[in-house]
Parts: C-alpha cells; structure tokens; sequence
C-alpha cells in the first residue's frame, strides 16, 4: 500500500478528525476523515469530476453520482505513489460526500488471507471494526481474535457468512486492523501451562507441606485418573458425541442456531475425525475416530436438509409426532374405540343405557368421523332425556336424523330414528325408518324385531281416519 493510502488508512483506524492535504506538484487530493469516517474527498483530476462521471453515466440520479465520484477518488487514493502529504489534526469537512474504505480496499485487491495465518486485532482495531456497516456479532467476534486461531478456524466458528468473514478478514488485514502473528501464539497457552505443570506443587504437595510442618504424617496422594488413549486423542468430542442425547448436541450447536452454524460446526468435526487422518494411529484410535465420524455424518444427513431438520426439531424439541407415528396412534385410537363400543353394545341391550352412554360419548369423541358411535350417543341422549329434559331430546332425535340422512349405508342409524319415533308413539315415522333400514341391509334383525314389535304394541295410538292404520297392518 503507496504511504498516501497507508496514512489514510491509519487515520480512519484511529477514529480520527482532520485532513489529509496530498500533492505531488501537478495534482492534489485533499481527504476528510471525521471520527474515523471518510466524509468528504476532494480532487483537480478531471476524470474523477462530478462533470465527467455524470457524463458517463447519464442515468445515474444525483444520490448515485454522489457515491460514485467519492468511490472513483477513494480508488484514486489508494492508486497514488510518490508525493507528499500533511496532515490537519481536527478540522471538520465542510459537507459530508462519504465514500465506503472497505469496499474500495476489496476493489482496490485486498490480499486473500492465508487459511493458515493467525490474525489478531491490533492497535484501535476493535474500534474501526465496530464502526463498520457488519452484523454487531460479527463484529464483537472479530474484535476478540487473539492470534490463537487459524483464519480457517475463524471462518468456520464466525456468527456471520464464511464470504462476509472473509470480507471483513481480507480488508482488515489490508488497513492494518490485524496482523498475522504466526504460529507462536498459538502454542503460547499450551507452554504455559506445561511450564505450569513442571515447576508449580499440586494440591497433594501443598497438604503434604502442612502436615510436615504439623509433625503429622501426609495423606497419600490420591492415584490420578487412568485414561485410555481414545479419551486422550479424541477429548471433550468424544465425551459430548458419545453423551449426545440429539443430533444437535453431537455438533455442539442449539437447535435455534442458523443453518450456517451447524454446517460448520460439521465440517469442522468432518475435518478432525475423518477416518482418514488416523490410518497410521492404533485400531482403538481408527475405531474410535470411525465411530465419531458416523455419528457426526448421520447428524448432519438430518440437520443439513431443510425439511428434515425442521420435522426433527418438531419431534424432538417440541415433542410433536410424525406423520406415520400420528397413523398409528390413530389406528390405535380406532382400534381402542372399537373395543369399547362392543363393550358398550352389551351394557346397550342389557338394557344398562346410563352406563352404554358414556362409552358411547367417548367413543364418539375419540373417533368422531365414526357416524356409527356418534348415532348410538344421539340415541342414548335421546332415551335418558326423554322424559326429564324434552329440549335436549329432540335435539338428540334430530341429530340422529341428521346422522342418518348422510350414511345412505348406515341401517344402524335408521333401526335407532324408528326406536325413537315408537318410543315418541308416532308408529308412521318409525314404520319408515325401519323400511330404510331393511332397504340398506335386508338382513338387518334388528329392523326386522323392531318392525314386529311396532306391529304387537297396543299401547301405540291407532288413526281413525283415511284407514291409514289399516293400510300399514291391516291383513291382507
């Protein structure tokens, strides 16, 4: 980067206001910064003149000719070699033309990262970085980068998009925001603790101390922990996936986290337990590393599928059942209701009606698409009210009638409407129903025992007029 880009850059990382007045005796470049923004730049070039620009580009309206002459200085900057520049500490822009650092950088070619650098924020980094039009939490986690991880590592652990990341990423490692500081600092941790491990007593020790200053005899040091070398390759991912209770926890993600977060956290298992990495390790090692990497890949089958892992988070958070567990807790349901109303047909023709009512009504309720337990529910309403409520009765014939009017193949139905018109003393309507019945099904005997039964009973009125009485049982 030529040292006029570089001072700019510098400027805008520190958060400062002022100017920066470059020249190199034919042209001039004259760059606002205020607070660490770029609000107004300025030059003689005439290429880069409003004029010219919006020449060029006619339908441009006055808002994109704006932007596009500050980008086209901005670019110019970054272009400049040689010349001089001073800077103005503290002067504010006269109007604010703000033109975007990060994407000149990017078009400008910011330098692609190694997969293999160890960034980290350096200098007023983290406050360029929050002043920047990124996701907060993309921000946040940019601005913790300590130079422990490798850029691959960050990519794959950031809240963001890998391209947004990586956007962010190129340009700062570009403007000076991070710095690669090697592998170093990476093991940093790692030779402290083992310095740690070397020369510092444990707690055994500290006791052991004591008691010889006490006169008193030690305790034996407790034996440590035996650990087989799976646990000692594998670590924590082979505690957490062996432990997992659902494919989220085997990836180490929630079930609210974005897709984007569980296809890393996949990939980055994918990338450690690969079986391929362990061909030369001991047969417990490939095994193990086998065993973690089927279980990582049948986790991420589900919940890299959109509608897989939304009808798994359905079953398995919220408890909701599939498709074929619901048919089968409906054929059960059938099945069970089915059960109760033969048990509620004995209880029915014992003549035990309070008791076959409340199965009836239960039945119906579980299986209501089931018009044959709805109309043995219709009737014993029907019965038990007769007498004590004649509202509900009625109601209840009329819901029968209703049942037997839509099931042109439910004789049952109709031996029930004609029961209730007999017990109502009205022998036409029950003679009817007891004929559509025995059209439906002519074997029916249950028609056929009502139809002799309205026939024997005296008790019902007989009409004196028309012969209409005659004409339904008069002999022939």
């Amino acid at each position: 980067m030529n040292p006029l880009a570089s001072a700019l850059c510098a400027r805008v990382i520190d958060g400062s206001t002022g100017v920066l007045d470059w020249t190199d005796g034919r042209r001039r470049r004259i760059s606002y910064i205020e607070r660490g923004s770029i609000a107004l730049l300025q030059s003689n070039l005439l290429t880069e003149s409003a004029e010219r620009i919006g020449a060029a580009n006619p339908q441009m309206d006055a808002e994109e000719l704006t932007r596009a002459v500050a980008q086209a200085r901005l670019m110019g900057t970054l272009k400049e070699a040689g010349g001089e520049y001073a800077w103005r500490e503290g002067i504010m822009p006269p109007k604010r033309e703000p033109a975007e650092l990060a994407q000149a950088l990017l078009d400008f070619g910011a330098s692609r990262p190694s997969i293999s650098a160890y960034l980290k924020v350096v200098g007023a980094g983290g406050g360029w970085l929050r002043r920047q039009a990124m996701d907060p939490a993309l921000a946040a986690y940019l601005m913790e980068l300590d130079g422990s991880r490798t850029v691959d590592e960050v990519v794959s652990f950031a809240p963001g998009s890998p391209e947004e990341t990586e956007r962010w990423l190129r340009v700062g490692l570009t403007i000076g925001v991070f710095e690669d500081v090697g592998i170093e600092s990476s093991t940093y941790e790692v030779r402290s603790v083992r310095r740690e491990r070397r020369y510092a007593g444990g707690v055994d020790d500290i006791a052991a101390m004591i008691s010889e200053g006490l006169g008193q005899p030690a305790a034996a040091p407790k034996p440590a922990a035996v650990q087989d070398g799976a646990t000692l390759r594998f670590g924590p991912v082979l505690e957490r996936i062996r432990g997992a209770k659902d494919h989220f926890a085997a990836l180490g993600v929630t079930w609210r986290d974005p897709p984007e977060t569980m296809r890393r956290a996949y990939f980055t298992l994918a990338r450690e337990l690969h079986p391929d990495r362990y061909v030369s390790d001991a047969g417990e090692i490939r095994d193990t590393a086998a065993e973690l990497f089927d279980r990582a890949r049948a986790a991420w089958e589900v919940l890299g599928d959109d509608t897989k892992r939304e009808a798994y988070i359905k079953r398995e958070i919220h408890g909701e059942k599939s498709e074929d567990e619901l048919a089968m807790a409906k054929v059960r349901q059938i099945l069970d209701a089915e059960s109760d109303f033969k048990r509620a047909l004995a209880e029915f023709y014992a003549g035990r009606i309070p008791q076959a009512h409340e199965v009836f009504l239960a039945c119906s309720a579980a299986v209501p698409e089931e018009q044959e337990f709805a109309a043995y529910a219709a009737f014993t309403t029907f019965k038990l009210n007769q007498t004590r409520d004649a509202k509900v009765a009625e109601e209840a014939v009329a819901r029968l009638r209703s049942i037997a009017d839509g099931n042109d193949r439910l004789d049952a139905a109709w031996v029930l409407l004609g029961q209730a018109h007999h017990l109502r003393n009205q022998p036409v309507e029950a003679r009817e129903c007891y004929v559509k019945a025995l059209r439906i099904r002519p074997s029916n005997p249950e028609a056929v025992r009502e139809m002799k039964r309205l026939e024997r009973d005296k008790s019902v009125e007989r009409p004196n007029e028309g012969g209409l009485f005659n004409k339904l049982f008069g002999k022939k």
